[in-house]
């Protein structure tokens, strides 16, 4: 399922303002269309700001519940199958910054 995975796409930098948002969604692209490789299996997020210097913009899934936010530190990042669905929270004050990276692969069988 997960195998010939590699980086596929070059990373993304992220911020987010003061009601800065991602609504729920998954990390598809469309060059897994019509079975045309390579297809996003893995997503990386990596927060990048300190969580003092933002309120609000958490990570979440839908799989976890809308209401459990993930906490992460600045500079841990989390590694996840890009079809889970998630989402950032509006910010609510300050900046949060993120890195996003994408591995991809052949189709899953």
């Amino acid at each position: 399922m997960f195998d010939t995975v590699g980086l596929t796409e070059p990373a993304q930098f992220t911020e987010y303002p003061k009601k800065g948002f991602y609504d729920w969604h998954m990390d598809l692209n469309a060059f897994g269309a019509g079975g045309q490789q390579p297809i996003r299996k893995i997503s990386m997020t990596c927060l990048l700001s300190d969580p003092s210097e933002f309120t609000g913009g958490d990570l979440m899934f839908s799989e976890m519940g809308n209401n459990k936010p993930l906490q992460l530190k600045q500079g841990q990042a989390i590694f996840f199958a890009s079809f889970l669905r998630h989402k950032v929270a509006p910010v609510k004050k300050g900046i949060r910054r993120s890195l996003v990276m994408w591995f991809g692969g052949t189709p899953f069988k």
